[in-house]
């Protein structure tokens, strides 16, 4: 008689699961690249003055003293690491930068980077003040920079050691085992 010829299942006779096992890689036809997420070209988003400036108002703002400042605690990387991801902080950035070595130049100096703390210092309480600025700018970059520095520095390690604080590593223990006075929760 006539030999059996086996017969290979085509894709919808095999089943519901291989079906949709062959249509796996269909949706990696669509995902392409996604530009929002595109990293920057440059390593990092301020030249060379500019980030000698920034390195220059985190230290005026927390100087070395008997504990780490700013610079110890790496604060100035760690706002140019944010800036590379923040494209409107990046902005205000360079033109209060701008404004205080503008201003740095009036003072008779060529930078911001280049004066001595007590001018540096009168720099900034003017931008506080706004005096200097028409715009604005001075102003909001001054809060900015100022928050900035203060929770970059903060959050570090030197900065929790300077007043003495240990986070907890877990929760916190002597909650879980309070003293054998203490009274229980409220009613």
């Amino acid at each position: 008689m006539f030999p059996r010829v086996r017969k290979e299942p085509g894709l919808l006779e095999c089943g519901r699961r291989a079906f949709l096992r062959g249509l796996g890689w269909v949706p990696l036809l669509f995902c392409g690249p996604k530009p929002g997420l595109a990293q920057p070209a440059t390593a990092t988003p301020l030249e060379g003055a500019l980030q000698a400036a920034v390195e220059a108002v985190a230290e005026t703002i927390v100087p070395r003293d008997q504990d780490p400042g700013a610079i110890d605690a790496g604060v100035p990387a760690r706002i140019l690491a944010h800036l590379s991801s923040h494209v409107e902080a990046l902005t205000l950035y360079r033109a209060g930068l701008g404004l205080l070595d503008s201003l740095a130049r009036r003072a008779g100096a060529s930078s911001f980077a280049g004066l001595d703390q007590p001018a540096r210092e009168r720099i900034l309480a003017s931008l506080a003040s706004g005096t200097d600025d028409s715009r604005g700018v001075g102003r909001e970059f001054f809060a900015r920079v100022r928050r900035d520095v203060l929770a970059f520095y903060w959050g570090s390690v030197a900065g929790q050691r300077a007043v003495g604080y240990r986070p907890p590593l877990s929760g916190y223990p002597e909650y879980a085992d309070p003293p054998s006075g203490a009274a229980g929760p409220r009613q």
